[in-house]
C-alpha cells in the first residue's frame, strides 16, 4: 500500500509539472548491530539487537513497522523476525503520530543450530523501514541488507 501511495505522489508531482521532490543523498540512517553473549554455543540463542538512527532532517515512520528478517541458513540459525511500530496507519487527523520521536531498538533472538560450526559468521538480514524527509515531504519505502556478527564457540 506505501509503494502504491508513493507512486501515486510520484506521478501527481510529474503530472502537475512541479519540481521533483527533494531525494536525500546517501544513507537516511545510521544502524548499529549488537550481539550479546558475543560468543554462543552451538544450540544456545543469542539477541541481537539493530539501533535505526535517522540523519538529521528524516523522520522514520511508525507505520509500516520498522523490521529486521533473517532467513534460516541451514546448519547455522534459524529464522527469526524482530519490529517495533504499529500495525496500521494513524487517523488522517493525527498523521505527525506517525513519527517515531526516538526510534526504539529492534531485538530477535536467534538460535543457533546444534551442527553449527565453530569460528566467526556473518549472518545476512533484511532491513526494511519508510521514511519522510522533513523539509520536502518526500516518502518513501526503504531496504537494507544487514550483517550480524555471530561467533561460535
Amino acid at each position: 500500500m506505501l509503494c502504491a501511495l508513493a507512486l501515486g505522489f510520484a506521478v501527481s508531482v510529474a503530472a502537475s509539472g512541479s519540481p521533483a521532490p527533494e531525494l536525500p543523498s546517501g544513507p537516511v540512517v545510521k544502524v548499529d548491530v549488537s550481539v550479546s553473549p558475543t560468543a554462543v554455543a552451538p544450540g544456545g540463542e543469542a539477541e541481537v539487537t539493530v539501533k535505526v538512527a535517522p540523519r538529521p532532517g528524516i523522520k522514520l515512520n511508525r507505520y509500516p513497522r520498522i523490521r529486521v528478517a533473517v532467513p534460516e541458513v541451514a546448519g547455522l540459525v534459524a529464522a527469526a523476525e524482530g519490529s517495533v511500530g504499529n500495525d496500521a496507519p494513524p487517523p488522517p487527523e493525527k498523521l505527525e503520530g506517525n513519527y517515531f520521536r526516538s526510534v526504539e531498538p529492534v531485538r530477535l533472538k536467534l538460535r543457533i543450530d546444534g551442527s553449527a560450526t565453530k569460528g566467526r559468521h556473518g549472518i545476512e538480514a533484511k532491513l526494511s523501514y519508510a521514511y519522510c524527509v522533513a523539509a520536502s515531504g518526500f516518502c518513501s519505502p526503504a531496504k537494507e541488507t544487514l550483517r550480524i556478527p555471530v561467533t561460535i564457540r
